[in-house]
């Protein structure tokens, strides 16, 4: 049975941590900031950038409100406008769907993490770090191999895998936008998207190093 444990948690942290991290970028303000300068939507969009932190701000509030849709409102050339149409309005009514997914993923993951970990504490005491290395060894190789495979694949060509994404993770069409009119598509290009990736995979390689130095530490400490 404890292997039977430490197996699942090796499958599940992973989970969790990509997750997690997805949580923590597509709320975090720096990427946003990041992602202005980086690919100069300020004057793609005429928008300055304290218009454009109002409207990430108004998604990052929609990802976590109960409002069916999002009507996002700037100041453009001295009038308050709703940026985007009918089209972009729907499509993000299936990115919301799919943000709290993750976001209820991220948490119900978490919990089966700290209950395996509890009940690893209970029944085998302090030899449950021994096991949680072992679990937390196997877990790095299998998401290391995934990484550097998504990786290499979004190194070639992030456009294939992008549009990928899109036809397994929606239902409609409504993804397909004009790159020249459609306020949505200009403020959130694919570099966005690639390097938000890019993020999450770094953030996933760090907290792995940090949980097995924490794992040793506490096997150190009480074995």
């Amino acid at each position: 049975m404890p292997l039977v444990g430490a197996a699942i948690f090796a499958i599940v942290l992973p989970i969790f941590l990509i997750l997690f991290n997805t949580s923590y970028i597509t709320n975090s303000e720096w990427l946003y900031d990041y992602g202005w300068w980086r690919n100069d939507i300020a004057n793609r969009t005429g928008l300055p950038a304290d218009q454009l932190n109002r409207g990430a701000d108004q998604i990052k509030e929609y990802f976590n409100n109960d409002a069916e849709f999002i009507y996002l409102r700037v100041d453009y050339a001295g009038t308050e406008v709703s940026l985007y149409k009918e089209r972009e309005v729907l499509h993000m009514v299936d990115v919301k769907a799919l943000m709290q997914s993750v976001f209820a993923i991220t948490r119900w993951s978490g919990v089966a993490l700290l209950l395996l970990l509890a009940i690893g504490l209970i029944v085998l005491k302090q030899d449950v770090f021994a096991l949680l290395l072992r679990a937390l060894k196997w877990s790095a190789i299998g998401t290391g191999a995934f990484l550097v495979s998504f990786g290499a694949i979004a190194a070639i060509n992030f456009g294939w895998l992008f549009t990928q994404f899109h036809f397994l993770s929606f239902a409609n069409d409504l993804w397909l936008l004009d790159p020249y009119n459609d306020y949505l598509i200009i403020m959130f290009p694919q570099q966005f998207f690639f390097e938000a990736t890019l993020f999450i995979g770094l953030l996933t390689i760090i907290d792995f190093g940090l949980i097995t130095a924490a794992a040793r530490f506490a096997r150190k400490r009480l074995g």
